[in-house]
Parts: C-alpha cells; sequence; structure tokens
C-alpha cells in the first residue's frame, strides 16, 4: 500500500502534477480487458446457445470439480432445501432471519407510486409500475460462498413483485453451502442450479431444456461472469457490469488506526483486484494505519489475498479533511465511510458513491450483511452515473395516455406539423385521417 503526501497542494487536479507516478493515475490505473478471458467466453456462450444442457455438464465438469452425467444432477434436490435448516446452527439462521427482515423493511420503503392525472385540454396522463416477470440471479461461490448476496438480491425483487426466482451457483465437487440454499428458502425460492461461471449466465440468458430463460440476471461474479453479463446485455436485462470490489475511507487523525485499517482489509480481502483507498489529514497517522494493516492482515487466513489487493490500494494525506470529498467524488467508490468529526457536512458533498457509511460506529461489513440496503453497489467509479441494486431494477415504468375528442383536436395541429417536419407522413396520416371523420 502507498502513501502519497499531497499536504503540498491545495489543487488536487493540477494537470501539471498528473504523471505517470502521480496519485491520479494511481487511482485510475487498472488491469487491462483480458482478450483471452474474452474470446473464451464468446465461445462457451456460442455452445450454451447451440448445445444447452450437454454444454452446460461439459463445463461445469471442467471448471468446478463436478462429475455431472445429466441435466438432472445439477439441480439442487428439494431434500436439500429441508435439510439446510436441520444443518445449519441457530445462530446463522437467526442471523440470516434479521438480515431478511431489515432489507424487506428497507426496500419496501423505497416502493415508487403510480400517478394519473388531467392535464388543462383534458389529456389524461400518468405512469404505472410492473414487476419484471422472471429474473435469475448468479451467487458467487469462488474463493468464499455469499448467502449474503442471495438476500440482497432476492428481497428486492420479491418486494418488487417478482414471481419466478432461479439461482444459479458454482459448486464444489458438486456441493454448495448449506446457508445459501436456506437464504433462498427464506425467500420462498424452490429452484437453485449447480451451475457458475459465464455458462449459467448463458443458460439463464438463452435457456436450456432443463432452465427457463429469464428476462433479467442480476448479481456480482467474477471476471467470466462479467464478460458474459456484458456481452448478453440486450439478449438479457443486466443489473450493471461490476468490477472488483473497492473502498473510500476519509478518517481525521483522532481516529483509531486499527479501526480504520480493519476496515480496509475487509474488502482488500475479497479478491486480489480488490482496492482500498484512505484520506485522512496527518502523516503519522497514515503510517499507524499501514501499521495496522500489516500488522492485522497476518492473523488473517485469506492474507495472500490482501498481500496482492495492497498493491492497488493507497492512502492519501491532505492539509485540511475538509477538502477530502474533492478525491473521494474523483474516486467514485463502491463503497465510502466518512469517519470525521464533521461526517454530515462532508456527506452532503459527496456526488459519486455507491453507498455512505458515516461516523466511527458504521464500518462497511453492516452494510453488506445486515443493514438493508441491497450490497450489490456500482465499482469501477461508475457511480458517477449509477447506483447499487434495490426495486428500482425489478421494475418496469409505463407511460399512460389516453386523449378524449376534445383534447385530441387541441393537440393535432402541432402533431401534424412536427410529423411533417421530421418526414414521417404516415405519423401525420393518423392525425388527419381522425381529423377528417369528426
Amino acid at each position: 500500500m502507498k502513501i502519497f503526501n499531497l499536504t503540498k497542494t491545495t489543487n488536487f487536479f493540477d494537470p501539471s502534477l498528473n504523471n505517470k507516478n502521480s496519485f491520479i493515475n494511481f487511482i485510475q490505473k487498472s488491469k487491462k480487458e483480458n482478450n483471452k478471458t474474452a474470446s473464451d467466453v464468446e465461445k462457451i456462450i456460442n455452445d450454451i446457445k447451440k448445445n444447452g444442457d450437454e454444454a452446460l455438464i461439459k463445463y461445469c465438469n471442467k471448471f468446478d470439480k463436478t462429475n455431472y452425467t445429466k441435466a438432472t444432477d445439477f439441480i439442487v434436490p428439494k431434500a436439500d432445501f429441508d435439510n439446510s435448516e436441520k444443518i445449519l446452527n441457530q445462530d446463522i439462521k437467526n442471523a440470516l432471519k434479521e438480515a431478511y427482515s431489515r432489507i424487506k423493511d428497507y426496500h419496501q420503503k423505497q416502493l415508487p407510486k403510480n400517478f394519473l392525472y388531467k392535464d388543462k385540454l383534458g389529456t389524461k396522463l400518468g405512469n404505472s409500475w410492473r414487476p419484471i416477470e422472471s429474473i435469475g440471479i448468479y451467487v458467487p461461490a469462488g474463493t468464499a460462498s455469499y448467502p449474503s448476496s442471495v438476500l440482497m438480491s432476492a428481497v428486492p425483487a420479491l418486494v418488487s413483485g417478482v414471481k419466478k426466482i432461479i439461482i444459479c451457483t458454482p459448486s464444489s465437487s458438486q456441493v454448495i453451502n448449506p446457508a445459501i440454499i436456506y437464504a433462498a428458502k427464506l425467500c420462498n425460492i424452490e429452484t437453485i442450479y449447480k451451475i457458475g461461471g459465464s455458462q449459467a449466465v448463458a443458460s439463464m440468458a438463452y435457456g436450456t431444456k432443463t432452465i427457463k430463460k429469464v428476462d433479467k440476471i442480476v448479481g456480482p461474479g467474477n471476471s467470466y461472469v462479467t464478460y458474459a453479463k456484458k456481452i448478453l446485455f440486450g439478449e438479457v436485462g443486466i443489473d450493471m457490469i461490476a468490477g472488483p470490489t473497492d473502498i473510500t475511507i476519509i478518517a481525521d487523525k483522532k481516529n483509531n488506526p486499527n479501526w480504520i485499517g480493519a476496515d480496509a482489509l475487509s474488502q482488500l480481502e475479497h479478491g486480489f483486484d480488490s482496492k482500498a483507498f484512505i484520506i485522512t489529514d496527518d502523516l503519522p497517522f497514515a503510517q499507524k494505519i499501514l501499521q495496522s494493516i500489516n500488522t492485522l492482515k497476518e492473523k488473517l487466513p485469506r492474507k495472500k489475498i490482501i498481500d496482492q489487493s495492497l498493491k492497488n490500494s493507497a492512502i492519501f494525506v491532505v492539509n485540511n479533511i475538509d477538502k477530502s470529498y474533492e478525491i473521494a467524488n474523483f474516486i467514485a467508490p463502491e463503497h465510502l465511510e466518512i469517519a470525521t468529526k464533521n461526517y454530515q457536512s462532508i456527506a452532503k458533498k459527496i456526488n459519486n458513491a455507491g453507498a455512505i457509511f458515516l461516523g466511527n460506529y458504521t464500518p462497511e461489513a453492516i452494510g453488506d450483511y445486515i443493514a438493508g440496503p441491497s450490497h450489490t453497489l456500482p465499482t469501477l467509479g461508475s457511480s458517477k452515473f449509477s447506483s447499487g441494486l434495490s426495486v428500482y431494477d425489478f421494475l418496469k415504468r409505463i407511460s399512460i395516455i389516453s386523449c378524449n375528442k376534445k383534447s385530441f383536436l387541441s393537440l393535432a395541429k402541432n402533431t401534424e406539423i412536427l410529423a411533417e417536419c421530421e418526414g414521417f407522413q404516415a405519423h401525420k396520416l393518423s392525425i388527419t385521417i381522425r381529423k377528417n371523420d369528426l
């Protein structure tokens, strides 16, 4: 993890300071697109489209250490749903139940309202919200397993009124975490397929003999999953193009460096390409944070992953913590913690963030599991133009327009003029033919 001392500048984005060793270049740099991965994904997608279940079995056996011989092998049987409740200890079940309840309560408050009004001409205008009919949830299970992702994706969909939900999650030797099954059971999801990677995304997008095509696919995944979603967008709806997870922490020098270090580690342990950026107002404090990170990581089982992700991470030391929002908005983080005395005033100046965690007692991990908002958030700086997963991702807005004879005639002339202007004579005709018959 690098430390950038920015205390000698008042303009963080002075063009003369932007060179290959600058903090701006460090933030912006990311791994180049892996063309081989993209090529592999396209081949897998085309194979699934052409050969369906047969191709699915082949790729599961190749990538997930399975030994499937028929399509029914990758369907989680009903008995596993029943057993999941018996296998899990009560503490895990209680935690998942509380998370389910809190996520549901939060998203119920997001539900938009229909509206319909009559304008001064007598035209009725409005919109009506309708749920997407079917979705597929991808639940990662590579270096870790994520029952929380089941809840964070499924509950907003349920609140929105989605009727058909399926899950795809990779298995290890044909076994999946019973906590994933139990979380699905809490959400009344009865169909889980033990398949992962781009083959799972393609199967949900195109459908196979065993898996029915869905209207939208949501949920995070590795680079193969991300490429597949990117390629298949249009064939099916997707939630977002997700990249490596990241966190930015704004912390003044009065903080506990161990707390800040632990919060950075909470994201760095996700994967080799995860990122953590810390903005503080004191160089000695920055050094204490780095020392804390180096000490704490030695006790963690995912230390090898953390050692790699630390290479993508940095601490920025500024003169005035009140100006930290400028760097934060430039980063446009997935997660933003503001652990300062004046966190409310800084938060008001944040335009770009997937989720903001305020105060010393709101570590990002609270949001990952139990706070309420979905933990599926925009990455790679995309919080500049997008938001985290919510009920809106599972709803369609339908416009409603209704003219009576009087309002039609009031709007007819200008409609004809605009249709003529654009060269669409049939558009004009559909107006004129009615006028002539009145």
